[in-house]
């Protein structure tokens, strides 16, 4: 693929290769004066690693990344750029973004971090290689997520304020924060009472409240473009309660083989609700006994990215980078699909 025209194109720049800058939040200097929580690191360096070693497989390609110094090295191709954030003011982000063509970020939506850098790469003239800012900061709502996709026909669970008439036939409650990210924030109560008790307690953030539902916890991994969406693969996902916590133990990858058609049909709802999402998306839903109910979108990798490429056998990071000169309808429509499991480090250390 000759993806030294896409930038020729984009900013008629006559160049040999085309320098993507491969930036994970977490262990790339976005946390460089807070506290890493182990977890999540691995969780970011396993979807970095599964990324790099896609596009370093693409030709005309040259991939740059930063390192936080506290960190360890990867394992990475030797053709990859490493910028340790030691020492740099801006953590490394902005001379990896003015020495690059295009960015991909892996950031967390949380307290508008991948919308701000959404922004960022945009307003500096680099392609973002993720969904557009304006589809970020929708899905890094819950309450703005539900409200968007009920408005479209989407079957998503409700979403309650702790000031709100909640209603009384509820089992059990979950209570997440409204603009959190994954499942390391979110809480299990077996009463409405105990689920207030602990947000007034807390004071720390916009908490929501939903009902918690029987079934199977699942994900899709889409390739959206304008509206469009090509279903990647849908995913079962496995997860512990412990003192009342969820806790991400992984995800096998295109393990749900039934109601393919309906799986379909909801990505096709999503990208139509929200058309600024791009390239790789990933949307959480519960599988119920009368059909799928999202609970949230996440316009960027998830851990499911890392079995994707061996599932699906074809190479996700080329599938959007081909977004950027073709339409949505080049992906092949039957993909030789098999399950992979990804595992995540959650227990060992908390």
């Amino acid at each position: 693929m000759a993806y030294s025209l896409l930038v020729s194109q984009c900013f008629r720049l006559a160049v040999a290769t085309v320098k993507i800058f491969a930036y994970e939040y977490g262990s790339g200097g976005g946390l460089f004066d807070r506290t890493m929580r182990p977890p999540l690191v691995y969780q970011g360096d396993f979807m970095l690693c599964a990324l790099i070693s896609d596009l370093t497989r693409l030709p005309d390609i040259e991939v740059i990344t930063t390192r936080e110094p506290r960190l360890p090295a990867l394992n990475l191709p030797e053709s990859v750029l490493v910028v340790s954030t030691d020492g740099l003011t801006d953590n490394g982000f902005n001379h990896c973004l003015r020495a690059s063509d295009a960015v991909w970020p892996v950031a967390p939506e949380c307290a508008g971090i991948l919308e701000r850098l959404s922004r960022k790469i945009v307003r500096n003239k680099r392609i973002l290689l993720g969904s557009r800012a304006s589809a970020v900061r929708v899905a890094s709502s819950r309450l703005l997520t539900g409200h968007r996709l009920a408005r479209a026909g989407v079957r998503v669970i409700d979403t309650y304020l702790p000031h709100d008439d909640l209603p009384g036939d509820v089992g059990a409650w979950v209570v997440k924060s409204d603009d959190g990210v994954g499942f390391h924030t979110t809480q299990i109560f077996h009463s409405a009472k105990n689920a207030l008790d602990w947000i007034n307690e807390s004071h720390e953030k916009q908490y929501v409240l939903q009902p918690f539902l029987h079934g199977k916890p699942c994900s899709l991994s889409l390739l959206c473009c304008r509206g469009d969406a090509h279903l990647l693969s849908c995913d079962e996902q496995r997860f512990a309660v412990m003192n009342s916590q969820f806790h991400y133990l992984g995800t096998s990858v295109n393990s749900i083989r039934t109601g393919a058609a309906e799986c379909h049909r909801l990505a096709g709802k999503i990208a139509k609700a929200i058309p600024g999402l791009w390239g790789y998306v990933s949307v959480d839903f519960i599988l119920t006994e009368s059909g799928p109910v999202v609970l949230g979108i996440y316009p960027r990798l998830t851990m499911s990215y890392a079995g994707l490429h061996a599932s699906i056998g074809c190479n996700p990071a080329g599938l959007v980078l081909d977004l950027l000169q073709k339409k949505i309808d080049i992906v092949p429509a039957s993909l030789n699909k098999v399950v992979v499991n990804v595992d995540a480090q959650t227990f060992s250390v908390n």
